[in-house]
């Protein structure tokens, strides 16, 4: 028993130890994100909503049967065959089916199916489109958090070599080789190290709340990223055609989709409307029987022999209702060409949002080059300047200033590195790359 326990607490504490050090990498984060999302769960019930709209469509196109039944039961005197008044009981039942058939009604019934189709198929674009807004979101939060990240790690860096000239500088103004003056300029440049050391952590922090709200993560559990995978997309020129990406988003974003299935059903509501204005009709059939104990006959024999039928058809032709027909239909038809004009407007949208997407990446892939030239050069000037401060050749003003600005180089190339990856990933979208795993209806 005390190996069995000392092995089920190795188990549990590797566990425990697993979940500390799991990194999330941007994938797994956006995935969950999409599963835990109530928005998500929201517009999944709608689609069930929209299933059972459907189902009741295609039970509307079969005949309504209906059935009923009456028990009756009378007593006391009545008047008999020999013309007396003799006392009666009688217990009566009564049978009734009945069915109907719309068989022309405008084509309503055929629109209204196809409606609810069209606004089935365009609840999953909804839905599709829900869990890419979702992931756009954490996507944004992810980045935010790996930039903050990298600052407080080019802060460290900093803060560290900061440090390292105090000790130097403390050094040299004993031996009476520097002032004081540079000493305190120094002590100067480390609180100002230690300053953005700690709003660097700050602005992490506040990422990590962000990325966890989007999420839908839980705040109170650790949620450690793994900003390795972004680091690993090297930025590059790329020859794109926006005419063809564009091609390939209006056939794949569920935006698009959502957008023509909106205009189709506002059409197929339009015929709905205007099926209301033609006569309908029907046909009906009935099966009725009875039966009385007071009978000599049998029960089985009585059904029989008192059962009646019925068959007819029926038209109904409408002649006037104040107008309001007609204004519907109108409406309907205002609604259509209204939909028709935002799906154009989301084409417009969509090209606008694929040509702005190009044009970052290109410009996002031009900055980092030019970010990783000035970091190479700010290196070198730092490292002259820092040998001809030794030598006092220049002042100690001058070696800030050439530390400051390697700082802001570094800062330069970690922003636009990370900002190709996020303009990257949504040009890659924009031509079929999906953001989140596929959802499960």
């Amino acid at each position: 028993m005390v190996k069995i326990g000392i092995t089920l607490l190795t188990v549990l504490i590797a566990f425990q130890s697993y979940g500390q050090e799991k990194k999330w990498t941007l994938q797994e984060c956006i995935d969950y994100g999409v599963a835990q999302s109530l928005t998500m769960e929201r517009q999944l019930l709608n689609n069930k909503i929209d299933n059972a709209y459907l189902r009741d469509a295609r039970l509307d196109l079969l005949p309504n049967i209906s059935g009923s039944s009456s028990l009756e039961y009378s007593f006391g005197r009545s008047i008999g065959a020999d013309n007396t008044y003799v006392d009666s009981r009688i217990l009566a039942n009564n049978y009734r089916v009945g069915a109907n058939l719309n068989l022309f009604s405008g084509f309503t019934a055929i629109n209204t199916l196809r409606y609810r189709k069209v606004s089935k198929l365009r609840g999953l674009q909804d839905s599709e489109k829900t869990a890419n807004d979702i992931a756009v979101n954490i996507m944004q939060a992810f980045y935010d958090l790996a930039y903050a990240e990298g600052l407080i790690e080019i802060s460290q860096e900093q803060l560290e070599n900061a440090r390292l000239q105090l000790k130097r500088m403390e050094r040299q103004h004993e031996l009476g080789i520097k002032p004081k003056s540079d000493l305190f300029d120094i002590q100067a440049q480390l609180a100002e190290s230690e300053y953005n050391l700690i709003a660097n952590q700050n602005k992490k922090a506040t990422a990590l709340v962000t990325l966890k709200q989007a999420m839908n993560y839980n705040p109170d559990e650790e949620l450690d990223i793994e900003v390795s995978s972004l680091s690993s997309n090297i930025p590059e020129t790329h020859d794109l055609s926006i005419a063809e990406i564009y091609g390939k988003a209006k056939e794949d974003l569920p935006e698009v989709s959502a957008a023509e299935y909106t205009f189709r059903a506002a059409r197929l509501n339009w015929y709905i409307t205007k099926g209301q204005l033609f006569p309908s009709f029907g046909a009906s059939g009935t099966l009725n029987t009875y039966y009385y104990d007071s009978q000599e006959n049998s029960f089985h024999s009585q059904i029989k022999n008192n059962l009646g039928k019925s068959f007819g058809f029926s038209v109904s032709i409408p002649i006037f209702g104040g107008l309001s027909r007609h204004s519907t239909v109108s409406r309907s038809k205002y609604q259509m060409q209204d939909a028709e004009f935002a799906y154009q407007e989301t084409l417009q949208s969509v090209y606008k949002e694929i040509e702005l997407a190009v044009l970052d990446l290109k410009a996002a892939a031009q900055e980092y080059d030019m970010a990783i030239k000035k970091q190479n050069f700010s290196q070198l000037s730092y490292e002259a300047n820092q040998k001809k401060y030794e030598q006092g050749l220049v002042t100690i003003i001058d070696l800030n200033t050439s530390d400051n600005n390697l700082r802001q180089a570094k800062l330069d190339v970690l922003k636009a590195k990370l900002t190709y990856g996020i303009k990257k990933r949504m040009v890659d979208f924009y031509r079929g790359a999906p953001l989140q795993a596929k959802i499960k209806y």
